[in-house]
């Protein structure tokens, strides 16, 4: 005997299944699995981008700073942060970026590894010689790294201070002026 189904019963079913996809759709998105930056990105330095409210820090590598100067080939300066800076917004050319998450770092950053179409932006940085492999967080990039810097680009075509001991010696310059206190009135 054929027994009919009762709306209600239908109803309730679908509410459920649909209760249970947002959920497994929220914890994806909370988990780093899906996050996606289309469109309007901003380049903030040569390893960090912005998208709305979110700031995005590139999993695995460390460009200069913005502010940050290097030597060329020729010994001269020339605002190698700036350039890092430029290589990211060329890779990115008002393409969709979609990056994955994989925490959160201290600053509450997004980290996050982000391609533009089959290209991974994290690597290619490397790659192109602006940014070093940060093998404090992974060795993911050693080996791009070492191929960069025997083909002399980007940075490794001159003279620089590794990223990290720039920010260092910025904090301690800075530090070291905060304790001189304030300036006498003329």
């Amino acid at each position: 005997m054929n027994r009919v189904r009762p709306l209600w019963r239908t109803l309730i079913d679908a509410l459920a299944f649909l209760v249970l996809f947002v959920v497994i759709l929220l914890t994806l998105q909370l988990s780093g699995v899906v996050d996606v930056a289309p469109g309007n990105v901003v380049v903030i330095d040569g390893d960090s981008l912005r998208e709305g409210n979110t700031e995005i820090r590139l999993y695995g590598i460390d460009a200069p700073e913005y502010r940050q100067t290097c030597l060329d080939e020729s010994k001269k300066d020339y605002p190698c942060g700036k350039r890092a800076a430029e290589a990211l917004r060329s890779l990115i050319h008002s393409a969709e970026v979609k990056c994955v998450s994989l925490e959160k770092d201290r600053y509450g950053r997004s980290v996050s590894t982000c391609r533009v179409g089959a290209v991974e932006i994290n690597r290619e940085m490397v790659a192109l010689g602006w940014a070093v492999a940060f093998i404090q967080y992974g060795a993911d990039y050693v080996l791009v790294e070492k191929q960069a810097r025997q083909a002399k680009r980007g940075l490794w075509a001159g003279q620089f201070e590794e990223p990290a001991l720039y920010r260092q010696r910025q904090r301690s310059v800075n530090s070291d002026i905060s304790q001189l206190g304030p300036l006498p009135p003329d």
